[in-house]
């Protein structure tokens, strides 16, 4: 009895146990199968031969044009509007001296005519107490039969002279400000220039202080540009810099805009830099000038007004000498790749200089570059040292070094690798 209630437990064990058996004998006898070695294949680079340069360089800035002197034009003296010259518009023209404005200056005639009276009255004064300091001193030698230095400074009227002549200075004084008020009336300004703006018309009156208008002088222009403390020290500068040398003697910049549909150019130089750091910007401004920015020829006729924006290229004063390389081949700032014997291998470098296309930098052990190294200018993802690499069939040509010894050649750019390697390095990457 006992076993039959036991019996279909022992059949469900017994099946267990029987499909478990099958299981693992199935598993000893299966197949197994061949195991392969995978090895990714090693990625294929692009590169670029590392060149010892050297070469004058150039930085690109943006500034606004503003007139070098720029000042506001005041009456010194009270009194209606007389007459108004016909210069005197925004943007008129006029030469050193010549009359813009003048005010009505009939009290002030009165005035001169007054203030040369006393003088010429004065002078009668001095002339009568000389001559009676004359007859003094005669008399004393006659009657008194003494030397003039034993006599009373009154008794040779001395003193009388002494306010003679104070009174006579004192006129003069006052002719000298009745003519400077005299001249005053008519107001100009002591350069060649341009009238910017006007607030005064004929008959109106004006008191002393009151502003006509604002003008500027055309010898030269300035151009405030902002500058990096790299951007100095890639260009050889100072902080401080100062120039009192002008034109070409100077250290040479280029300004140009487009005006119209045209690029037009200037020459220029830098004059100063800023010996100070801005507050709110923390940059330093250097200052651009470019003299005769209104004389037009064939080559330029367009003048160089102010308010207009504009390109400054500023050139390094000597030759940068360094390592040139595609800016493409810069890794995180100051790393490189380079492609060593079918390896990639890391070199830390000193950047001196970049540019959109190329960056230069430092040698003579300052950077673990040398000239002839191949910097790798393709993507490399998981870059690592000892990574595998290898060049595409079709070997890249080193980079070409850009003219940049003109300063008016702004067509010329460093030589990327050509499309066909870059065609050639894709097939390869897709490859493998």
């Amino acid at each position: 009895m006992k076993l039959a209630k036991f019996k279909p437990f022992l059949i469900g064990v017994g099946i267990l146990f029987s499909a478990v058996a099958i299981i693992v004998v199935l598993q000893s006898i299966k197949p197994k199968p061949e195991e392969e070695e995978s090895t990714k294949p090693p990625l294929v680079v692009r590169t670029v031969d590392v060149t010892d340069i050297e070469q004058v360089v150039y930085s690109s800035f943006q500034g606004e044009v503003r007139a070098k002197t720029d000042i506001e034009l005041v009456t010194e003296v009270n009194g209606k509007v007389k007459s108004v010259s016909n210069k005197f518009i925004e943007g008129g023209q006029f030469e050193p001296g010549e009359v813009l404005l003048e005010i009505d200056d009939a009290d002030y005639q009165v005035a001169l005519k007054s203030a040369e009276a006393a003088v010429a009255s004065a002078q009668v004064d001095v002339d009568i107490e000389l001559a009676t300091a004359a007859t003094n001193a005669r008399e004393w030698e006659d009657l008194q039969g003494k030397p003039l230095d034993q006599a009373n400074p009154l008794r040779l009227n001395k003193p009388q002279i002494d306010r003679a002549k104070a009174r006579l200075d004192a006129a003069k004084a006052e002719l000298a400000a009745a003519r400077l008020n005299y001249e005053r009336t008519k107001i100009s300004a002591p350069f060649s220039g341009r009238i910017m703006t006007k607030s005064a018309e004929l008959g109106q009156f004006l008191s002393r202080g009151a502003s006509i208008g604002r003008v500027f002088a055309t010898d030269a222009m300035e151009i405030r540009i902002p500058m990096t403390d790299v951007q100095i020290e890639e260009l050889g500068l100072k902080v401080g810099y100062s120039s009192d040398k002008s034109g070409d003697a100077g250290h040479p910049a280029k300004v140009s805009a487009v005006f119209g549909t045209e690029r037009h150019e200037w020459p220029g130089y830098l004059k100063s830099i800023d010996a100070s750091v801005d507050n709110d910007t923390r940059l330093l401004f250097a200052t651009i000038v470019v003299e005769n920015p209104f004389a037009l020829n064939q080559e330029q006729d367009v003048p160089l007004v102010p308010g207009l924006f504009v390109d400054v290229e500023l050139a390094s004063p000597t030759k940068l000498a360094g390592l040139q390389i595609p800016r493409t081949a810069l890794r995180n700032g100051n790393q490189v790749y380079v492609y060593q014997n079918d390896e990639l291998a890391t070199r830390t470098v000193k950047v001196v200089y970049t540019s959109e296309e190329f960056v230069i930098v430092a040698n003579h052990g300052l950077s673990d570059l040398s000239p002839g190294d191949r910097v790798i200018t393709s993507s490399v993802p998981g870059a690592h040292t000892g990574m595998a690499v290898k060049l595409p069939e079709s070997d890249v040509a080193p980079i070409a070094e850009p003219a940049l010894e003109s300063a008016d050649d702004d067509e010329e750019k460093v030589v990327s690798p050509d499309a066909s390697d870059a065609a050639t390095s894709a097939a390869a990457d897709a490859q493998s």
